[in-house]
């Protein structure tokens, strides 16, 4: 069932461009981003009434405790998604494949500075593989100036969006097991739904909701929400029950997915740069993921 829930997870999250695209005609990217946070927030308290789990009689203590981390997090996802958002208005619908092999480059490099990890040649090795993969997909064979002049922009979001999605991940290390995961994430994702509303005040009182969106519109909404609450949860779930070294491997698989849903649906063109830029920043990916955990197998085995 673990396998099930990270191919489920990565099916899951390929299909955040293709929402996003969706309601972009009818919204711009600060909305999608808080639609995204509204309805994530709907759906986990729904889970939790399906699944009948009252909040724990610690919870509060643990939000006064933690509540550094939980806004440290609240803020790092609102930027994630946030920068995500705005790069599929700007880019193709498969753009976020960049931000995993950065979100797992910031997370070694934090495990490096905060937790006293060591950057080893192979490390660095397989940092510079993602850094190449992510260039050849940026660059995608065009003219030099085109590069610097379009495709630079929209890299860098994707990029510091990763960056900022691990800091969301480390937020959730911090916090442990402190708190349960899904009320963890629903407190987190609470906090961004505010964040992320505030700059929406000035465009709501303009007039930016009297707008007619098609059920395409709606549904993507919604699955959103599905997406990011589900998707977490299911994540959460699969990672006692498979191999660490395994996680990467298929959570990879959303690469795929993602081009295929912009070939299918907006007809995007894929090069071979795209293709030979995908397989290195996935095989540094996975490289990198599988030397961080053989060296946290090593750090509990002295331990023991």
């Amino acid at each position: 069932m673990g396998y099930l829930y990270l191919l489920a997870v990565a099916l899951m999250f390929s299909f955040g461009g293709t929402c996003s695209r969706m309601i972009s005609p009818y919204f711009d990217a600060a909305f999608v981003t808080f639609f995204r946070f509204f309805f994530g927030v709907i759906f986990l308290i729904l889970l939790k009434l399906i699944l009948r789990q009252p909040f724990r009689k610690d919870y509060k203590v643990a939000v006064k405790i933690f509540i550094g981390w939980i806004l440290f997090g609240a803020v790092s996802k609102w930027m994630a998604y946030l920068l995500e958002n705005t790069g599929f208005t700007l880019g193709p619908s498969y753009g976020n494949i960049i931000t995993q092999p950065a979100q797992t480059v910031f997370l070694t490099l934090s495990s490096v500075i905060l937790f006293k990890d060591k950057m080893t040649f192979k490390k660095v090795l397989c940092i510079m593989i993602c850094m190449v993969g992510v260039l050849c997909i940026s660059w995608n064979g065009k003219d030099l100036s085109v590069f610097l002049h379009e495709n630079v922009l929209v890299t860098l979001m994707f990029i510091v969006s990763g960056f900022c999605a691990g800091a969301h991940v480390l937020a959730q290390k911090m916090i442990g097991d402190k708190m349960d995961i899904i009320d963890s994430n629903l407190t987190i994702f609470l906090f961004s739904a505010v964040f992320s509303f505030c700059p929406l005040v000035p465009k709501i009182a303009d007039g930016a909701l009297q707008v007619r969106p098609n059920a395409a519109c709606i549904i993507a909404m919604m699955a959103f929400g599905v997406i990011t609450g589900l998707g977490f949860y299911l994540n959460a779930k699969a990672l006692p029950l498979v191999p660490l070294y395994m996680v990467p491997l298929i959570q990879s698989t959303m690469v795929i997915f993602a081009i295929m849903w912009g070939v299918l649906f907006f007809h995007e063109k894929i090069s071979i740069y795209i293709v030979v830029g995908t397989v290195l920043f996935m095989i540094g990916l996975i490289w990198l993921q599988m030397q961080n955990n053989a060296e946290q197998t090593k750090k509990k085995a002295n331990q023991a």
